[in-house]
């Protein structure tokens, strides 16, 4: 047992520790809040700027994928222009055209032929047919 000054003491020293525990509680539970406030805010802006979204992800790639096929497709279709057997005598008749009307013969050339059409396909993919004509026009300035 314990003497009643003995007990004095250990009250004493209890209520010096009081404020130095509340001190302390408080501390923490401020930076706990803090911590949530900032997460929740954080998480907030990041999602209104898009840079967090999924969809936000799944739209970038399926652009990105969608650019890299009509790339791919207009390396189909010049590779199938150059293995005509008339495909010399097209780039001569191309190269005696103007600027302006060379685009939209190749262009007509291109959709009449389907050479931006792949197998299995009704219709050519959105904007292949415009990337083929570039890649046959960079084909005929580049045998100049």
């Amino acid at each position: 047992m314990s003497t009643p000054e003995e007990r004095d003491a250990e009250k004493k020293r209890s209520a010096e520790q009081a404020p130095r525990r509340e001190t302390w509680t408080k501390r923490i539970k401020d930076i706990v809040w803090t911590a949530v406030l900032a997460s929740v805010i954080t998480i907030i802006v990041v999602t209104a700027l898009g840079w967090l979204t999924i969809q936000a992800v799944i739209e970038r790639a399926r652009e990105e994928g969608a650019r890299e096929l009509v790339a791919l497709r207009s390396s189909i279709c010049l590779v199938r222009f150059q293995q005509r057997s008339d495909a010399e005598a097209k780039l001569a008749e191309f190269r005696g055209l103007s600027w302006g009307v060379r685009n939209d013969a190749i262009r007509k050339f291109v959709t009449e032929e389907g050479l931006a059409t792949m197998l299995g396909e009704d219709a050519p993919a959105p904007g292949a047919i415009d990337r083929c004509t570039d890649v046959i026009v960079r084909d005929i300035e580049s045998k100049f």
